[in-house]
């Protein structure tokens, strides 16, 4: 018998720079945590983007 691979979800992300306020929007886990372009410093997660999948 074939094993199938779990499917792993993808969850929409907003993550901001602590620094200059900079936003960016990625699917975690298929993406890193970006760096800020301007201030190189680790973006952190702002909020966990749910609106307008259900329903």
């Amino acid at each position: 018998m074939k094993k199938k691979a779990k499917e792993v979800r993808q969850e929409a992300v907003e993550v901001i720079c602590p620094k200059c306020r900079e936003t960016n929007i990625v699917y975690f886990p298929k993406e890193s945590m970006p760096t800020c372009p301007y201030c190189k410093v680790e973006m952190i997660i702002k909020e966990v983007l749910t609106e307008g999948k259900y329903g």
